[in-house]
């Protein structure tokens, strides 16, 4: 595997843009104890590199309410969101928390995602359903935006399909499942049929497909792989 490093900062969200941009958030150490997020946007079509603002990151992940929303939610890159077909909007953070606001961004009801009473998390589209991971459980889940009920589960304690699935994404075909071992498999949305994509990167903590190009965001950086 050949990986080329785009950047030496830690990516910790990562938003589509259009057809052929995504948005990514970089972390960027001022002190020991203070960050300050960077956003910018990478055109998969001609490789070019923007600045792009908080507000147009905000903008593409929550919708048009995203102002309330930001109101309402004190760490807005932590969370994964979807915005559904009715302009609401479903957030997901990493401890199982999730929310879903309305389309004019006011807070419909709070819950917490659970698998036997561990937390289910991370988010991945799926049409009208999502993915979620829950790593204590060994295995990801998929529930319907109809009444938020796991309708699919692949995965056990004692099954050796994921090893900790820890990070979900999803393009047209495929949910993409990184495990703490550093693996990457992928789930046919159209059959579930599981295989394997990556088989170990150190340090891996996510994994999106787009444009034919595999992205890996380590602790250590952005790296693309194109096909």
């Amino acid at each position: 595997m050949s990986m080329e490093k785009i950047s030496n900062k830690e990516i910790i969200d990562v938003v589509k843009f259009s057809k052929d941009k995504l948005i990514f958030v970089s972390k960027n150490p001022l002190e020991p104890s203070l960050d300050k997020a960077e956003y910018y946007i990478i055109n998969f079509a001609t490789g070019e590199k923007e600045v792009v603002t908080k507000k147009a990151y905000m903008l593409k992940k929550f919708g048009s309410s995203y102002e309330k929303i930001g109101e309402k939610i004190s760490d807005f890159i932590q969370c994964q969101a979807m915005i559904l077909k009715d302009k609401s909007v479903l957030v997901v953070f990493p401890n199982g928390q999730a929310g879903l606001f309305d389309s004019n961004g006011e807070l419909s009801w709070i819950k917490e995602l659970k698998h036997n009473d561990s937390p289910v998390y991370s988010l991945a589209p799926d049409e009208d359903s999502f993915w979620c991971v829950c790593t204590d459980e060994n295995c990801v889940m998929r529930f319907s935006t109809d009444n938020y009920s796991v309708d699919i589960r692949i995965g056990s304690k004692d099954a050796s399909t994921f090893s900790k699935p820890s990070f979900a994404s999803s393009d047209g075909e495929f949910v993409y499942i990184c495990s703490q071992d550093g693996s990457v498999r992928k789930i046919d949305k159209s059959t579930l049929i599981v295989s394997d994509v990556v088989e170990k990167v150190v340090n891996l903590q996510r994994y999106y497909k787009f444009k034919g190009v595999s992205i890996f965001c380590l602790t250590d950086g952005l790296y693309f792989e194109k096909a």
